[in-house]
């Protein structure tokens, strides 16, 4: 079976499916984590190193990925949920 690789929104680095964090915008326009992957919608990925997960708010990234505008306030919470992973090591870095 062949992996599935995708790339990280921030460094742009592939890598498989699996290893990588899933942000998605739902049909209903919401913007959430998806750490089982399994939500209906637009999706993008970012791998759990810290300096992708630091500099992830800079360039509207996230925005430009997802094909929404994203206000600031939202990408902060979004920010702040990927660091709260990333200290419970539940996330391949």
């Amino acid at each position: 079976m062949k992996k599935i690789e995708r790339s990280c929104i921030v460094c742009r680095k592939k890598k498989n499916k699996e290893e990588l964090i899933r942000i998605v915008k739902t049909p209903e326009g919401l913007i959430l984590l998806d750490p089982l992957k399994m939500f209906p919608g637009r999706g993008a990925y970012i791998c759990g190193k810290i300096e992708c997960i630091s500099n992830f708010g800079k360039k509207n990234y996230l925005a430009y990925a997802l094909k929404t505008r994203i206000e600031k306030d939202k990408l902060m919470d979004i920010k702040r949920e990927l660091e709260n992973l990333l200290q419970r090591g539940d996330v391949k870095r």
